[in-house]
């Protein structure tokens, strides 16, 4: 599995390609907390690799798909946001657990389709598996960090500079005149 970490700059980052508005604390708080909600079955007590174990169906993207209309159910009117492009973004930002997690080199796969199915996709690497323990990492030791600064952060640092620059660009351009034809 990827850090705990990294799920939650995986939602922030996204929340800000996603948001076209300025939008409350409590949007951002979801856009961290939403990617990392999968793991809270390492409170279960079933064994790993079953369906109710870890890595079992809350990394699901059925499990996905009723977080993330819960969510958006409960805050569309409160951040003035549409709902169903609130619910594909809560959607994307929780499935996007699954898709690190299948791209770490151990584990048991990911259940993508329970209860459909009990295949299970993944290792596929290249991110190495995060330490075990609830102390946070450090990047000079920590393989699974430096794994993550490579193929995750760094992506999510060109992906968000990208739109930023985007956005930038189009707020300085200066609005056309009446008559004027905008596609020149």
């Amino acid at each position: 599995m990827a850090t705990i970490y990294t799920h939650a700059a995986v939602g922030v980052g996204l929340g800000y390609v996603f948001a076209r508005h300025r939008l409350p604390p409590l949007f951002w708080l979801l856009a961290g907390f939403l990617p990392v909600i999968p793991d809270l079955d390492v409170f279960s007590n079933a064994p790993y690799g079953r369906a109710l174990g870890h890595r079992g169906f809350t990394h699901s993207l059925v499990f996905a798909l009723a977080v993330a209309g819960v969510v958006a159910a409960l805050t569309f009117r409160r951040f003035r946001v549409n709902f169903w492009d609130l619910l594909g973004f809560f959607f994307v930002i929780t499935a996007s657990h699954g898709i690190l997690d299948a791209f770490t080199n151990g584990g048991y796969g990911i259940p993508f389709f329970w209860p459909l199915a009990d295949r299970r996709f993944g290792p596929w690497g290249p991110i190495q598996v995060a330490d075990i323990g609830f102390e946070f990492p450090d990047p000079w030791t920590s393989r699974s960090v430096r794994s993550e600064l490579l193929y995750v952060w760094l992506p999510l640092v060109v992906l968000v500079g990208l739109v930023a620059a985007v956005r930038w660009r189009r707020d300085r351009r200066p609005p056309a005149a009446a008559g004027e034809n905008p596609a020149k």
